[in-house]
């Protein structure tokens, strides 16, 4: 077995429990009989309740709550109320951001013939909630891409498939220029924002996206009222906000948007799309798409419609007018404290947000209901008089759908805490009964695997979630990110973080490890008005059963991450990883013009060298007791152990977009949501830009073998 395995899985729970006992007794801190981790842990397991979570759900699922709004504020307050009711000490953290929202949208054919497009979302009888009436300020907000700039723009139309860089080439090799038209994609492949972006660098003059039922509709299966799938009148909400450049308000990069922050001037802003983009349902795009001539379109990029898909350009000639109502808008992020007994200093939180496009039945609340019942049987342990080693903290984000707002500001205020007192941060999005997935900071796999191990499979619950997770080959997406499969080998596949979600600005920013993880099943009225919570408690997750299972296993993370006396990182599993992906770049760079120049074999020998100082530390976190002896020990390797995720930032940041300092995790700049390992070298070598892929590896190289010099000193014994 595995040595990191042993020094931290549950195999290892006796050792432990009997450090943790003895512990808590000498702080006096414990209740009148010392327990075990064992023991809080299996006392924490009977706390989530699939009544309690129900009840979260439809309090913050009554009404329409997207950021910057009177709703959004009932949210915080409600969280704060529960939080406070279990025990924690609450505070709220205000930011004045940019929000957006539209006050007028038209989208017409003018030719060959004319016809406005309706632009809504018709009410389901069945599904009284969505009979609500479509304005920001009375209701809900209606479809548009948020971040989209005004505009008033008349064009040919071309449809060009998902709008990827590949697909301009396809397009150019069929004679169609789409310089001067208006570009017409579907959802998927990619992150919705990417698609403006590329077009707009191919000359078009606004974009419209649209739902394909072949992606997302009744080609996958029955819709909504039946089924969980999108019916032809919903439209899927989203930002388009450059995000791979930063996340955050657009107005004031790196700063926290509050007081009197400078703030960049808006016609000045970079993450703003270049062109007018609005978002489609299918009945919508229908005629649209019937009306375009020219060659017919590849066999791939034909959807589910009943037609023959052309692209254009013409004869079909579109009318694009938006005007958007941009202004400094209050978000409100809610964070509940438990102060640590030993190192109060040092916090580990989970997190997720709440704001939605519309309800959040599953986006965000079935996250964040999930998320209060983990806060809730935390809170259960430490009113019968327990306290946590570290500081747990539970936080509530607001304006994540806008583009990670509240989580970056916070990140971005409070950035020197996060870095020198940041243990990991554990993310948790909303969800849909299926299968498992997880994404992480590599050095946290192993613990992932032993906590997995102890959680139950809600599909079976005679087997693990470990032994579910394994035996899944095809995870579904998640969070509107591509899925990774699973390589050959006898362990789940836990994903590289891109971005997408409210850990970013933790992991890009600030170099908090972090984990994204969850349940996902289909998902058609993603950012939809139809995303209530008559449809999650009918299709989402009936019963709770998922929910349930991810508070505990969220709670066991917790308490683990909080109590045990060594963290659980392995750095010999990161460098292994890192190893992989500098076999990627090889692979990548082979045989392309100047590649000889980048010196990728150094980099490859410091993660070499990182890997061996990571046997070092896991050797000494084995060796090292629960003795007062040892407690001098510990905190030195307990110290190095977070360090490592701060030394692989470079303060310099990542080529053309300085914001992003990790140099092994980032979104990719046209990728979006999905992750570019290594990227400051790999995007240069796969631009062709081998002078910058040499510079990034230099600082690759250097970033490595400062974490491997702090693993070092933080496992030298006192002798050395």
């Amino acid at each position: 077995m595995n040595r990191r395995l042993v020094a931290f899985g549950s195999v290892a729970f006796l050792a432990i429990a009997t450090l943790l006992a003895a512990t808590l007794g000498a702080q006096g801190a414990a209740p009148a009989r010392a327990v075990t981790l064992r023991q809080l842990e299996e006392q924490l397991r009977t706390v989530p309740s699939a009544t309690e979570m129900a009840a979260d759900e439809r309090a913050m699922t009554k009404e329409p709550h997207h950021a910057g709004t009177e709703a959004q504020r009932r949210t915080a307050e409600y969280d704060a109320g529960r939080l406070r009711e279990w025990g924690y000490d609450v505070k709220l953290y205000e930011y004045d951001v940019l929000v957006p929202y539209p006050k007028e949208r038209k989208v017409e054919l003018v030719a060959p013939e004319a016809y406005t497009l309706p632009l809504d979302e018709p009410p389901i009888a069945e599904d009284p909630d969505t009979s609500v009436v479509l304005d920001p300020v009375k209701g809900a907000l209606p479809p548009f891409n948020a971040y989209t700039p005004s505009g008033n723009v008349t064009g040919e139309l071309v449809y060009a498939n998902y709008g990827l860089p590949g697909d301009y080439d396809r397009l150019a090799a069929l004679g169609v220029d789409v310089k001067g038209k208006i570009v017409l994609t579907r959802y998927g492949a990619t992150w919705r924002g990417i698609k403006p972006k590329v077009a707009a660098e191919h000359g078009a003059i606004a974009c419209l996206i649209y739902s394909d039922p072949k992606d997302d509709g009744f080609v996958r299966g029955e819709v909504y009222p039946k089924g969980p799938w999108r019916p032809e009148g919903a439209v899927q909400r989203g930002s388009v906000m450059d995000m791979p450049r930063y996340p955050g308000d657009p107005t004031t990069p790196g700063e926290a948007s509050k007081g009197n922050v400078k703030r960049i001037p808006l016609d000045q802003v970079t993450t703003l799309s270049p062109i007018p983009v609005h978002p489609l349902n299918y009945r919508d795009a229908l005629p649209l798409l019937k009306a375009l001539g020219g060659p017919v379109a590849p066999d791939a990029w034909k959807g589910g419609l009943p037609i023959a898909y052309h692209v254009g350009p013409g004869p079909a000639r579109v009318h694009v007018k938006l005007e958007m109502d941009y202004a400094l808008r209050p978000i409100v992020n809610v964070i509940g404290w438990l102060r640590g007994r030993e190192e109060p200093d040092r916090w580990v939180m989970a997190g997720g947000h709440r704001d939605a496009w519309t309800f959040g039945g599953r986006d965000p609340i079935s996250g964040a209901a999930s998320l209060l019942e983990t806060a809730r049987a935390i809170g259960t342990l430490a009113q019968s008089g327990w306290r946590p080693r570290r500081t747990i903290a539970f936080a509530s984000w607001d304006g994540e759908d806008y583009g990670l707002l509240g989580s970056t500001e916070w990140v971005e205020e409070f950035a020197r805490d996060a870095g020198a007192n940041g243990v990991v941060y554990i993310n948790r999005e909303s969800y849909v009964a299926g299968p498992f997935g997880a994404e992480a900071s590599h050095s946290l796999a192993p613990f992932l695997y032993a906590v997995t191990r102890d959680g139950r499979d809600p599909g079976k619950p005679e087997r693990s979630l470990y032994d579910a997770w394994l035996a899944d080959e095809q995870p579904a997406e998640r969070q509107g990110r591509p899925a990774e499969g699973r390589p050959s080998g006898s362990q789940p596949n836990v994903g590289a973080l891109g971005s997408g979600s409210d850990y970013t600005a933790f992991l890009d920013h600030a170099g908090v490890s972090s984990i994204d993880l969850g349940f996902n099943g289909p998902n058609g009225l993603y950012h939809s008005l139809y995303d209530t919570r008559s449809y999650f408690e009918k299709f989402g997750d009936p019963g709770f059963t998922y929910g349930v299972e991810l508070a505990r296993v969220v709670g066991v993370m917790v308490l683990r991450l909080a109590e045990q006396p060594v963290l659980p990182f392995d750095h010999r599993a990161y460098a292994n990883q890192i190893l992989r992906y500098v076999g990627e770049i090889e692979k990548l760079g082979t045989g392309k013009p100047g590649f000889d120049a980048v010196p990728i074999t150094n980099v490859r020998a410091a993660a070499e060298a990182f890997g061996a100082a990571g046997d070092r530390a896991n050797a000494r976190a084995a060796a090292l007791g629960g003795t007062e002896q040892d407690r001098a020990a510990r905190a030195r390797l307990n110290a190095a152990l977070l360090q490592v995720e701060r030394d692989l930032l470079d303060e310099r940041g990542l080529p053309d977009r300085p914001w992003f300092r990790h140099l092994i995790y980032a979104p990719g700049f046209y990728t979006g949501y999905a992750v570019k390992t290594l990227p400051g070298v790999r995007e240069a070598i796969e631009s062709g830009r081998m002078d910058v892929a040499a510079e990034q590896a230099r600082r690759l190289e250097e970033a490595l073998r400062r974490a491997a010099r702090t693993l070092e000193q933080g496992a030298a014994t006192s002798t050395q």
